[in-house]
């Protein structure tokens, strides 16, 4: 079959080329978008108000089309607060995070509740406040890789919104084609964050075939044109990309993160329960390691995990990577990046605009387009 970089998903979302690119920064979600692709802001631990600000200032810089990444968690609680999630942990789980605070000499202030919202999966009442926010704004698309029900999907299309579901096996897929979600990402277990068990090249034109019509994007080890053309031959109408763009020139991670990530290798990108209680790709770090070891707890399930451990809480703040903690190099072996395991074809940083060319041009040289 014939190849083309034009795809239906192009049309459908009115972008120029069949890439989404997840991130948790407002700033590479504009440059994706003003570069062609569509930009999807990771929303998941923003307070509504503070959605709608990252939101504003989105509309202010980007005229194109972009998206907001949610999780609809539905065993969670209707509504909690911080001290009733603090009294659910085992005593036993705190005394081993307290000696690692104190070890690492994690700063009073970056070991507040304050500084976690309750967004992180915290009650059913935040997560549908984070939900109005968006829908106001009019995104191209909310998307989830939690949790959505027919409830969140009618609500969206309610507001004239796509919406995309991020699964790992065919039974989800199918699960999110009967409930109405409009495009679904099939993404396989060499993608960084919460990702599944099955890879990528497996996965993807079997959930094609489960869920025709319906398109569906590949996701998990995308991040040059070569990926992006071997997505389309898989059936796939485009490509969900998320850790190619952790080192672009408008990434707020600090140089040394940036530094870390390039010289990587594909096999530093390891699963791990530590950072959320579900499985999660990151960079392989001492943190990760201290969990693997005999004298661990278990770790706990979403939130709980990432709502109490010292390490989530340090990086949440503003400016996290300049605290003190981390001016010694051996701090820094405490912390990673939610990463693929496509790091290992990361080799130069270079802005988002640069990215989405490199990619594009590679694919239109592969089909002989130019």
């Amino acid at each position: 079959m014939a190849l083309s970089l034009h795809t239906p998903l192009c049309d459908e979302l009115a972008i120029e080329y069949p890439v989404l690119a997840f991130n948790h920064c407002r700033d590479v979600v504009a440059a994706v978008s003003n570069a062609g692709g569509c930009g999807v802001l990771g929303a998941l631990a923003l307070s509504p108000e503070q959605l709608k600000t990252e939101i504003a200032w989105l509309k202010e810089h980007t005229d194109k089309p972009f998206g907001i990444d949610l999780i609809f968690p539905s065993n969670n609680p209707i509504s909690i607060t911080r001290e009733q999630l603090m009294a659910m942990v085992p005593q036993g789980y705190r005394d081993f995070v307290d000696k690692i605070k104190e070890e690492l000499g994690v700063p009073e202030q970056c070991y507040s509740l304050d500084s976690l919202e309750l967004g992180i999966g915290g009650s059913q009442e935040t997560q549908w406040e984070q939900l109005s926010a968006a829908l106001d704004a009019k995104p191209a698309v909310v998307a989830a890789a939690l949790g959505f029900t027919k409830e969140v999907i009618d609500e969206c299309h309610k507001a004239g919104v796509k919406v995309v579901t991020l699964v790992g096996n065919v039974k989800n897929a199918r699960r999110a084609a009967e409930c109405g979600v409009d495009i679904i990402v099939a993404q396989g277990t060499e993608a960084g964050g919460h990702t599944g068990r099955i890879g990528t090249l497996a996965l993807v034109p079997q959930v094609v075939d489960a869920v025709h019509p319906v398109p569906v994007l590949a996701a998990g080890g995308i991040g040059d044109g070569r990926g992006l053309l071997a997505s389309l031959a898989l059936g796939a109408v485009g490509v969900w990309t998320g850790s190619i763009w952790l080192t672009c020139h408008e990434s707020p991670l600090v140089d040394w993160i940036k530094d870390r990530i390039v010289e990587s290798t594909d096999e530093d990108a390891v699963l791990s329960k530590v950072y959320t209680g579900k499985n999660c790709r990151h960079l392989n770090n001492k943190y990760i390691q201290l969990w693997n070891g005999p004298d661990a707890p278990p770790t706990l399930p979403m939130p709980l995990q990432n709502f109490y451990s010292p390490m989530p809480i340090m990086l949440s703040t503003e400016d996290p990577f300049s605290m003190g903690i981390f001016e010694k190099p051996e701090l820094r072996e405490w912390v990673g990046a939610p990463a693929g395991n496509v790091v290992g074809l990361i080799k130069q940083r270079k802005s988002a605009r640069q990215i989405m060319y490199d990619m594009m041009s590679q694919a239109v040289q592969i089909l002989g387009q130019e």
